[in-house]
């Protein structure tokens, strides 16, 4: 089948015109059956001469009594008008011309069978053999009509009804999908123009529902960045004001003292600019939410070394006793996002503030994984909880940082005991000069 044809059996148009063109050719042929074929059956079939030959002798004796009742002549017989409207199918003759060809000839009158006689007062005249008249043609030809209509509507009726039905169905299906939240699936069979709208239909709900879906999504990011960021800011924020009321309150420090406490503020304001930053232009300047700043290659043991050691002091500070923290080496590399992992390990160390057992000393060890750095940090949890009930915002904002870096986060806790582990990958040191 070529295009054209496709084309052609696809459209509802030309469906609908081929069928008004089948029930039309089949309500003509309906119509010629019946007052043609049918018709000349039964007027002309010999098997209805006996029929034919009673309706006409009945006629003419009819005739005849009316012709003696009223005392008709041969003339008046012929010219009665009346009664030739009522029998139009009865033809009166004086005397047929055969009878005189008869007699010219010499033969018999045998054929004077083939019409009936009519005595009139004052002689005979001839009726001829009965034959259907016009009328009779007349409602067979009414009747074909009307059989022709029917087998027309009988082709057309049920289409335009199937027709009505598939758009109905479609209706239906897209009314149901819209009380169901647009949920459910809308199918019409076919290949023309109602299935197309069909598939048009069910195209716009798959779109907007993945529309809908990408804005929950957007929507649920927007507000877990929001909280994360602002949870973060809380902890820089926290050791900035401690460290500002440390240099206005305690007379005694040393210069060197108030240097660390100032170069310490210095960093957690850096903090608190990246992450305000960070809001700003999610929000503001309609970023798409990830960092703008790029990742930097650093030594993996030696950066670890340093952060543990800052937030294991500042921790000890706040009366927390820490086992001995294990020392990186520095054969390994990391391109990370530095930011990233200091926010990570300050929702750690927030957290041991909040929930560890100051009295318990926690534990932080170090574990080897093939192409990882690995720290897992332990602690016993303390009987009443400092502060709020926990959101657990803190935990799902470190599990996302590391995993933006291409590490992972394992975390295991019981009614007592809380470990979390953290994966950041490695580069090899001989591998260093290919990465870069």
């Amino acid at each position: 089948m070529n295009k054209r044809n496709i084309w052609a059996s696809r459209r509802l148009g030309a469906k609908l015109l081929t069928t008004a063109a089948v029930a039309l050719a089949c309500a003509w042929v309906g119509h010629y059956l019946v007052s043609d074929v049918a018709a000349q059956w039964f007027f002309y079939d010999s098997r209805f001469d006996a029929y034919w030959d009673a309706k006409s002798y009945s006629a003419v004796q009819n005739f005849q009594e009316y012709v003696t009742e009223q005392n008709l002549s041969r003339r008046e017989a012929l010219t009665d008008t009346e009664w030739n409207k009522k029998n139009s199918d009865i033809i009166l003759f004086t005397e047929p011309a055969q009878f005189y060809e008869e007699r010219q000839s010499g033969q018999g009158q045998d054929s004077e069978d083939e019409y009936e006689p009519i005595l009139c007062s004052d002689g005979l005249i001839y009726a001829t053999s009965y034959s259907p008249g016009d009328a009779y043609f007349f409602w067979w030809d009414t009747a074909g009509l009307l059989f022709g209509i029917l087998l027309f509507l009988g082709i057309v009726v049920p289409f335009t009804a199937y027709t009505i039905h598939r758009i109905d169905a479609l209706y239906q299906q897209v009314l149901r999908s819209a009380q169901s939240g647009r949920s459910r699936r809308i199918e019409i069979s076919g290949r023309d123009e109602i299935a197309e709208l069909g598939n048009e239909i069910e195209s716009m709900r798959l779109s907007l529902l993945a529309l809908l879906e990408n804005e929950e999504r957007i929507r649920k990011e927007s507000e877990q960045l929001v909280a994360s960021l602002s949870h973060d800011i809380r902890t820089p924020l926290t050791k900035l004001t401690g460290y500002l009321e440390i240099l206005i309150h305690k007379k005694n420090l040393t210069a060197t003292e108030c240097e660390d406490y100032l170069v310490r503020a210095a960093e957690k304001a850096k903090q608190l600019k990246i992450l305000t930053d960070e809001l700003f232009n999610k929000f503001v300047a309609d970023c798409d939410g990830t960092p703008d700043y790029p990742k930097e290659l650093v030594d993996g043991g030696q950066f670890l070394n340093q952060l543990l050691y800052e937030e294991c002091s500042e921790l000890e500070e706040d009366g927390f006793l820490i086992g001995p923290p294990p020392v990186f080496g520095s054969e390994y590399l990391c391109r990370l996002h530095i930011e990233d992992i200091h926010r990570a390990f300050d929702n750690i160390f927030s957290n041991l503030r909040k929930y560890a057992d100051p009295s318990t000393p926690i534990t932080i060890t170090r574990e080897e994984k093939e192409g990882q750095i690995c720290v897992a940090i332990e602690n016993r949890k303390r009987k009443c909880p400092a502060d709020a009930a926990s959101h657990k915002i803190g935990l799902m904002t470190v599990k996302t940082l590391v995993e933006q870096n291409g590490g992972s986060v394992d975390i295991e806790q019981n009614s007592v005991r809380f470990s979390i582990r953290l994966s950041l990958p490695q580069i090899k040191s001989s591998e260093f000069g290919k990465d870069v």
